[in-house]
């Protein structure tokens, strides 16, 4: 089986529209076929993952190609840090397995971010940003 999501972009702001298309080509029709928008952490601690939507395509065939729709949400943003990072992906799942993942940027000018990057940040509401780094502070002084 061979499975592909196709975009024209991967790093957008919140609030933009993630569109594409996914493809897939198998010897059968599989029995499901789901793409998520989701989020994880990586480094040190527990993993945590949330999906943010998700988009189920009905009657699915052996060879088949679906365009998809998503906002960008407004969080959590993409962030790269000392301890963890908090990721983004769409992922396409057919019968029950992960079948393509193509990671994303979801923030401010389309880039993630970090603390030796804070200054750049242009928030609606910049307190949020500014609040935002504080927490981080505490818990990976630099």
């Amino acid at each position: 089986m061979t499975a592909n999501i196709e975009l024209a972009q991967t790093m957008f702001q919140p609030g933009d529209i993630i569109a594409g298309r996914v493809t897939w080509s198998a010897n059968e029709a599989p029995e499901s076929a789901e793409l998520r928008l989701f989020w994880y952490t990586e480094g040190r601690g527990d993993r945590d993952t949330g999906i943010q939507e998700s988009v189920v395509f009905n009657l699915p065939q052996a060879s088949d190609s679906r365009d998809f729709r998503f906002h960008a949400p407004q969080g959590p943003l993409s962030f790269a840090g000392t301890l963890f990072s908090v990721r983004w992906g769409l992922e396409l799942i057919l019968n029950a397995e992960a079948s393509a993942m193509t990671p994303l940027t979801i923030g401010p000018a389309g880039r993630e971010l970090t603390l030796k990057n804070e200054n750049w940040i242009q928030t609606p509401e910049p307190q949020i940003a500014e609040s935002f780094f504080k927490r981080l502070r505490k818990i990976a002084p630099q």
